[in-house]
């Protein structure tokens, strides 16, 4: 993925302005997944920002562990029978999903067809 693409990325989801706690941890799932994912570290995006190719350096068993971390907790929630947890927990899935298919559309699609 060209870098500049990603970074831009990066700073929308780092500056936005978070009204509400459903926005708040949408951006904390993404942008949380997007910077491990390639490696960004929290000072480059004060930074003059250079196009270049950038790889992603986790594996897709690493960012898949990840994922069914999330899995866990859904379901846990769901074993609790606590709506509100299980709604969150959903939402969680979701978002990961979404910061996923930002660099991986193809994983991301297979995390899908977990949740649906």
């Amino acid at each position: 993925m060209r870098n500049k693409k990603l970074m831009k990325k990066v700073i929308d989801l780092d500056t936005q302005v978070l009204r509400t706690r459903e926005q708040s941890l949408r951006v904390m799932i993404q942008i949380a997944i997007i910077r491990q994912a390639f490696g960004v570290k929290n000072d480059e995006t004060n930074q003059p920002v250079r196009d270049y190719e950038r790889d992603v350096i986790l594996s897709d068993d690493e960012i898949r562990k990840q994922f069914n971390e999330e899995l866990n907790w859904l379901n846990l929630a769901k074993e609790r029978s606590d709506l509100g947890d299980v709604k969150e927990f959903e939402n969680r899935v979701h978002y990961f999903i979404d910061g996923v298919r930002f660099f991986n559309a193809s994983l991301a699609d297979e995390f899908e067809t977990y949740v649906n």
